[in-house]
């Protein structure tokens, strides 16, 4: 079982050694660095990030699109692209083998592990500056563009620095004139009446000439504002896939796609260049809930993004298009199902049924085992949720768990609603979960445009800040702490900073 209190001093300077061995490995891999590089340097990068995305998800995502929109995806098309890099990024943080959002994006942005939960910040307190101010001081401009919360941590992780991920209120105000473009959900943080501070930071932004929107219709007719802010939610947004079966949500929320159309035009006003981070962010917390239809509908929307970052890179050739993921998570993976394997393309069809994410049905099934419902409620529910005709063994498992009594499992990683849910869906999806959590694997790293051959091989997430402050022309180093250090630190009070973060 695992140590609640995390890695011990010694396992951190293993851990620390490993980070070494790791940062030759992009040269020993390549054969090592190319003796020059392309003059070209790119006027601007688009960093696209599929949260949460397990290697396998790409191939998935791609059969899916074919058999719900009759054709593949732009990623798994730019595989087999002439003049495309690929490579992978390993994910690990300062204190863990297995990483947080919040330690993988502060790596990117600002070349440096911190612990996970921490933002751009040292163990000991030190903050690093992170990209967004470093490209702004240059002269060029800066976008984060999510579907979760924008103060989330992987946005945050190129633009603030915080002791925690959990202060989204500071992180904020910490974009207040920083950042030109915020599209995503978590109006809370800047709403007044909301926030601990009671500032009206909207009504700030707007002072400080920001386009303020919260509506789809609002954000397709913004115009040529210079600055944007748009929250079009309290919270996350809605999954793709309820987005799309509730008209309401479809008419109110933009998808992905539409932010970022209206971020590069805002972006791109003018000639100075900018940096923009595109995030489909629910890809993340659907395969923490083994939901893999709304992992894939959401996977899905990502790759739309990226056909809008397509089209505009492929109209102007200065732009470098970076696509990537920050950690895998719960590895989802479709299994041999029938004899000789013939059934697993009938059970993976039946993905496309589904109608709701898990967060609406363990929603409506705690409802119903209030109201005590019978097991054809139950399954009527289930039936509409997903498409599937369970059998009764199945719904009454399922009806005792959403009443909080759970059956007997294994793993401990699966005992939980919709880890059960997940196993139980699995019998008729094919798809298999290793849990509901981040895992360590390495992450897909594809990259096209000048100074894409900065991205090929195997990387620390570390050398994305190097790669994209070299291409702009920005030199900064921020310091480091070493894992000896950090075990130093972390053994003072190791309870209290190993939360448990998605």
């Amino acid at each position: 079982m695992c140590n609640a209190r995390g890695l011990t001093r010694r396992e951190l300077i293993e851990l620390g050694a490993l980070a070494g061995l790791a940062g030759l490995a992009p040269a020993t891999l390549a054969g090592g660095e190319p003796e020059t590089r392309p003059a070209a340097r790119p006027r601007n990068i688009v960093f696209m990030v599929a949260d949460g995305m397990s290697i396998a998800v790409p191939a998935l995502a791609d059969v899916f699109s074919r058999q719900v929109r009759a054709t593949g995806t732009h990623w798994y098309g730019l595989l087999a692209t002439a003049g495309v890099m690929h490579g992978l990024f390993e994910t690990y943080s300062l204190n863990s083998l297995v990483t947080d959002s919040a330690a993988a994006s502060s790596a990117w942005g600002s070349g440096r592990r911190v612990f996970n939960g921490a933002v751009n910040m040292l163990p000991n307190g030190t903050a690093l500056t992170p990209l967004a101010p470093l490209v702004r001081e240059s002269g060029r401009r800066v976008g984060l563009v999510t579907t979760t919360t924008i103060t989330h941590a992987t946005p945050a992780g190129f633009a603030a620095a915080v002791k925690t991920r959990d202060d989204q209120p500071t992180i904020a105000t910490q974009y207040l004139g920083l950042v030109d473009v915020l599209l995503g959900g978590g109006r809370e943080y800047f709403e007044a009446d909301q926030r601990p501070d009671r500032r009206d930071l909207r009504g700030e932004f707007a002072a400080a000439g920001y386009a303020c929107v919260a509506t789809r219709a609002e954000l397709l007719g913004v115009g040529s504002a210079p600055r944007l802010l748009g929250t079009f939610g309290t919270g996350h947004l809605p999954y793709t896939l309820d987005h799309r079966n509730t008209p309401e949500l479809t008419e109110r929320v933009p998808t992905l796609a539409e932010m970022t159309r209206a971020a590069l035009a805002t972006l791109s006003a003018d000639d100075a260049g900018f940096l923009l981070q595109v995030e489909g962010g629910r890809v993340d917390h659907a395969a923490h809930n083994n939901d893999i239809a709304a992992q894939l509908w959401d996977q899905l929307a990502f790759d739309d993004a990226l056909g809008v970052v397509l089209e505009f890179a492929r109209a102007r050739g200065d732009t470098l298009v970076v696509v990537t993921s920050d950690h895998g998570n719960s590895n989802p993976g479709l299994n041999g199902m029938g004899g000789d394997y013939g059934g697993s393309n009938k059970c993976f069809a039946r993905v496309a049924g589904a109608t709701q994410s898990f967060d609406r049905l363990t929603g409506q099934l705690g409802r119903l085992a209030k109201e005590h419902a019978g097991d054809e409620a139950v399954g009527t529910l289930l039936r509409q949720a997903t498409g599937l005709e369970l059998e009764p063994a199945e719904v009454a498992l399922l009806r005792e768990a959403g009443g909080g009594r759970l059956p007997p499992v294994l793993g401990r990683q699966h005992a939980n609603l919709v880890g059960v849910l997940g196993e139980v869906l699995s019998n008729h999806y094919g798809i298999g979960w290793t849990g509901v959590s981040h895992t360590s694997d390495p992450v897909l790293l594809t990259a096209l445009g000048p100074g894409a051959d900065r991205f090929a091989g195997l990387h620390p997430l570390t050398d994305a800040f190097e790669a994209l402050t070299d291409l702009f022309g920005i030199r900064h180093r921020n310091p480091a702490m070493s894992a000896a250090a950090a075990g130093d630190f972390a053994a003072q009070a190791p309870a209290e900073r190993q939360p448990h973060w998605v």
